[in-house]
C-alpha cells in the first residue's frame, strides 16, 4: 500500500462523518431553500481548506453555486473540478430509506449520486493543501445545483470556466463495477408538435384533419431512426392528443429522448427530426429541440494516463461508460481531456438501495491527489 493510500485510509471516519451531514441535508432540485442549507455546510467547509478565495454564486430558481480557486497566480492551465450536489430524491426521503452502515456500505438518499463525489474531491484536495502538495498551477472547483434537471441554469458557467482548463475532474459515481467513465453518451429533449384540424367526430369527420394520425404515422418514420447496434437511441416518452371523445383531434404533442454516442450521430438525428414533413395534406409539423448535452466521446490515451498514475500508487483502474450524462459532456465536447466517474463505488444511483462501498472513499481520494501530483510529470 503506498504511503498516499495508506494516510487517506487513515481518513475514511472522517470522510464518513462529513458524507453523513451532507446526506443529512436532502437537497432535491427543486427546492432551493433545502439545497441551500446543503450550500451553507459546504461553504463552511470550503472556506477551511485555505482557498485563495470562495466564491457563493446566487441563483434564483435553484440552490446557489459555489466557486474555490488555489494557487490563482501560479502559471500554466488550471484543472477543474466540476461537482453537483442537488439530487432525484424528494424532501423526506430519509424517513423510507435512512442513513445506515452495513456489510461495508453506506446508505442514503443521494449518497452515491454524488455527495461522496463532492467529499472525495474535497479530501484529496485537503489532502495537498495540508502537506502543501499542491501542484504549481491553478486549481479550481465548481459546485453546482442543477445537474439532475440537465443543468439549465450552469451550462453557460461550466462552460465560461472549463475554457483553457488543461483537465477537467467529474468525481460523478463510478460505473457499477468501479470503472471510470471515459465514454458517455449525449442525449437530447425534442418536443413533437402536430396540428391538425377539428371537427365532430359524428356528423363531419371529413372536415377534420386527425392530429393523432398524423403523429402515428410520423411516430413509425421516428421510431426507424434507431440505430442501436451503434448506440442510437430515439425514443417517443409521452404522448397527449386530442380535446374530446366526439371531435376530431387538432393537436397532438410528444416528447422524444434521444441518446447517441458520436457527434456525427447527433448531427444526422437532429437534420433528421428538424426536417419532419406532414403525411396528411393540411396538417402541420414541427419538432424542436428544448435541451442537449453533447456526448463525451473517448479520447485516446486519457485513460492509460490516469491508470498509470494510479497503478503507481497501488490503485489499480478501469474503464467504462454509460447512457446517461453529466457536466463533463460539456467539457469533453469543448476538447478539454476529462476524466469523469472518479467518485465512489456503489449501486442504486437515484434508487432506493442507493449506497456507497465505503472503502472506495479514500482509494478515489487517492487516485484524485495523485493524478493532481503526478499529471504534469506524466505528460
Amino acid at each position: 500500500m503506498s504511503e498516499l493510500l495508506n494516510a487517506l485510509r487513515s481518513r475514511q471516519r472522517d470522510m464518513l462523518e462529513f458524507l453523513t451531514a451532507m446526506v443529512e441535508r436532502e437537497s432535491i432540485t427543486s427546492d432551493k431553500a433545502k439545497v441551500d442549507v446543503l450550500v451553507d455546510l459546504l461553504e463552511a467547509k470550503l472556506n477551511t481548506l485555505c482557498a485563495d478565495s470562495v466564491a457563493r454564486l446566487p441563483q434564483e430558481d435553484v440552490g446557489d453555486f459555489l466557486y474555490a480557486a488555489w494557487n490563482s497566480a501560479a502559471p500554466g492551465k488550471p484543472y477543474l473540478f466540476l461537482v453537483h450536489i442537488d439530487t432525484v430524491h424528494p424532501i423526506g426521503s430519509l424517513e423510507s430509506m435512512p442513513i445506515k452502515i452495513a456489510d461495508g456500505r453506506f446508505y442514503g438518499p443521494g449518497a452515491l449520486d454524488m455527495k461522496a463525489g463532492v467529499v472525495i474531491a474535497l479530501e484529496a484536495i485537503r489532502h495537498l493543501v495540508e502537506r502543501d502538495q499542491l501542484p504549481n498551477r491553478p486549481i479550481q472547483l465548481l459546485m453546482t445545483t442543477d445537474e439532475e434537471i440537465g443543468s439549465p441554469y450552469s451550462e453557460a458557467l461550466i462552460k465560461q470556466t472549463a475554457a483553457g482548463c488543461e483537465l477537467v475532474l467529474v468525481t460523478e459515481p463510478a460505473t457499477q463495477e468501479g470503472a471510470i467513465k471515459t465514454w458517455r453518451k449525449g442525449g437530447g429533449k425534442y418536443e413533437l408538435l402536430i396540428e391538425g384540424r377539428a371537427s365532430h367526430a359524428g356528423i363531419a369527420p371529413q372536415e377534420g384533419i386527425n392530429s393523432i394520425i398524423e403523429f402515428a404515422r410520423q411516430a413509425l418514420d421516428i421510431n426507424r431512426l434507431n440505430d442501436l447496434k451503434y448506440g442510437t437511441s430515439v425514443s417517443i416518452t409521452l404522448v397527449d392528443g386530442g380535446s374530446a371523445g366526439n371531435v376530431i383531434p387538432a393537436q397532438t404533442q410528444a416528447q422524444i429522448d434521444i441518446r447517441v454516442l458520436t457527434m456525427e450521430a447527433m448531427r444526422n438525428l437532429h437534420e433528421a427530426l428538424s426536417n419532419l414533413h406532414p403525411k396528411m395534406p393540411g396538417a402541420k409539423v414541427s419538432c424542436i429541440r428544448r435541451h442537449h448535452r453533447p456526448p463525451m466521446e473517448r479520447r485516446p490515451g486519457l485513460f492509460e494516463k490516469a491508470a498509470a498514475i494510479g497503478e503507481g500508487q497501488g490503485v489499480t483502474i478501469y474503464e467504462g461508460g454509460t447512457g446517461g450524462g453529466s457536466d463533463g459532456n460539456f467539457t469533453a465536447a469543448m476538447g478539454i481531456p476529462t476524466l469523469d466517474g472518479l467518485g465512489a463505488h456503489g449501486d442504486g444511483a437515484h434508487a432506493l438501495h442507493e449506497h456507497v462501498i465505503i472503502d472506495s472513499l479514500p482509494r478515489q481520494a487517492a487516485l484524485i491527489a495523485a493524478i493532481l501530483l503526478e499529471w504534469d510529470a506524466e505528460s
